[in-house]
């Protein structure tokens, strides 16, 4: 039995998995908590509780997605979007707590495993997974293998520049990708649209462009045509034989 966590800049999520199925779930707030310690204090408890409910004596290792996650370091590396804007070692703090190997890896990356190992992908070697929400996150699988890089960063496609010196970004670059197409992005747009009230989250928007708004129909224009362009760039510069967009909003929840 394998304990999987996400880490999620506004709810962090847990789930035990047995033989490649998920036999138990459960989350609780990121934020919070005074500081990184007692969060991850908290995710042990959490997942202690889990454990002993289901009449596991133990789980044999850990493996946790998060945004700006480093695989090779184990480090979660100043991620924008998470409470603590410093390095934070989680895959050590984990495995302290609990007593078992744990691996962290960029959540993105963690989705296009899953898919290749358990979903659509599954024997594709070749496969491209996009994940849209708070931010744009990617993984690739290329000839069966996951594409890290030599610093751990590699497959960012949510950061490459669509719009030379367009928008800020949260990396602290401008025209990132994920600076259109992600939730802020597509509230940004619909502002820029002309949209008569503020939106303050994309099912409104969605909303509206049901009703007629022409604001925010034309939102979702320009938002698909951005992501077109930036999955027909990552197509030409990988090749995969599949990929998939995951469609996430848990910062609207």
């Amino acid at each position: 039995m394998i304990l999987g966590i996400d880490i999620g800049g506004t709810t962090s999520k847990l789930g035990l998995v047995q033989d490649g199925k998920v036999i138990a779930r459960a989350r609780f707030a990121t934020t919070g908590h005074a500081d990184v310690h007692a969060f991850a204090d908290a995710l042990a408890r959490e997942a202690t509780q889990m454990i002993r409910a289901h009449h596991e004596a133990s789980i044999q290792a850990i493996g946790i997605g998060a945004p700006n996650a480093n695989q090779l370091t184990g480090i979660i590396e100043m991620a924008p979007n998470l409470p603590w804007k410093h390095d934070v070692p989680l895959a050590r703090m984990m495995s302290d707590r609990m007593g078992v190997p744990a691996t962290l890896g960029n959540d993105a990356n963690a989705a296009a495993l899953g898919e290749w190992r358990y979903g659509v992908g599954k024997g594709i070697d070749d496969l491209l997974v996009v994940t849209l929400g708070t931010g744009v996150g990617s993984g690739f699988i290329v000839n069966g293998k996951l594409v890290l890089g030599s610093a751990g960063n590699a497959g960012e496609l949510g950061h490459t520049i669509l719009i030379p010196g367009g928008r800020d970004c949260t990396c602290g670059r401008k025209g990132c990708l994920e600076a259109y197409v992600s939730i802020r992005g597509m509230i940004a747009t619909y502002s820029e649209a002309g949209g008569a009230e503020q939106a303050l989250d994309v099912k409104t928007i969605a909303d509206r462009a049901n009703t007629g708004d022409a604001a925010a129909k034309e939102c979702f224009r320009r938002t698909t045509e951005w992501l077109a362009i930036g999955l027909a760039n990552a197509v030409c510069a990988t090749g995969p034989k599949a990929h998939r967009a995951l469609r996430r909003y848990r910062a609207q929840r």
